[in-house]
């Protein structure tokens, strides 16, 4: 597990990097953007964390080749919506481990349906 600091800061957000392994990095980047509700304008903020980094992998027999990694995570409503955005989250989270397991993120489709909570 690598702690990662901060490796510099931009008007969008922040990047951090790993010390010992400057390859691994997350990126938080937040943007606002008006949009209108039933005629009501609110400000829609999105909120980005993008994660990158090499892994060594063998791709054939005797060779290996880095595979430039990224996993990405887009969060975007109003602030009136942030308690259903974290259930969402949430909600998604408790399910990654059971899609790993089903390949979902090697381009095979779910075998278990998303459970996810009603809106209060």
């Amino acid at each position: 597990m690598a702690t990662l600091a901060t490796l510099r800061q931009e008007n969008s957000g922040v990047i951090y990097a790993d010390p010992a392994l400057p390859t691994l990095t997350s990126r938080f980047r937040n943007t606002t953007s008006n949009k209108t509700l039933n005629g009501v304008n609110v400000v829609n903020y999105l909120t980005e964390i993008i994660v990158n980094d090499q892994n060594e992998i063998t791709v054939a027999t005797g060779v290996t080749a880095n595979d430039a990694v990224s996993v990405r995570l887009r969060v975007s409503g109003a602030a009136g919506s942030a308690a259903r955005k974290a259930v969402l989250l949430h909600a998604l989270a408790d399910q990654i481990n059971t899609w790993a397991g089903e390949h979902v993120f090697e381009g095979f489709n779910p075998t278990t349906a998303p459970v996810i909570p009603a809106a209060a």
